[in-house]
């Protein structure tokens, strides 16, 4: 039914290369096959143009034709319903955190917010943020953090 010339695990992510990727129904074909929603440590799958010139290791995951998400797109939505203030668009269980580490707490004003899924239970979240000192001088600060389904900082990395 379908010539599957190469597959990786990487990132949470099955990649799968196929010489007839245009074939209907790719993405479920695979699915069925290979139970993936089955197993928590996948997220997506990918499939890919099948080229001998280009290992899979070596491709973009832009590259891929195709691309199914396994209870990635659900668990964003309610996890983002949950923690994103829509007032200020910032993350709140990561302004509680840095409002609990900060001198002048009230001065902080979220600037910008984006996360990305890492896993099926953690996001990433990347925030912009101001404060003030006791001078009133402004200063914009970065930082990356994990937060887990429940809304727990698992991870902090202060960016320059």
């Amino acid at each position: 039914m379908y010539d599957v010339k190469q597959v990786l695990f990487k990132d949470s992510a099955v990649l799968i290369a196929v010489s007839n990727p245009d074939k209907s129904g790719t993405e479920t074909y695979f699915d069925k096959k290979y139970k993936l929603n089955g197993f928590d440590n996948i997220n997506m799958v990918y499939i890919f143009q099948y080229d001998s010139a280009k290992p899979l290791q070596s491709l973009s995951l832009e590259d891929a034709p195709m691309a199914k998400g396994k209870k990635m797109g659900r668990f964003e939505e309610l996890w983002v319903a949950k923690f994103i203030d829509t007032t200020d668009n910032s993350c709140k269980p990561l302004k509680k955190y840095l409002q609990a580490s900060i001198r002048n707490p009230e001065s902080y004003k979220t600037e910008m917010t984006s996360y990305q899924p890492e896993s099926i239970s953690k996001m990433r979240v990347v925030s912009k943020y101001s404060l003030k000192d006791s001078v009133g001088t402004k200063t914009i600060n970065s930082i990356s953090a994990v937060i887990d389904s429940s809304g727990n900082v698992i991870s902090v990395e202060k960016n320059p």
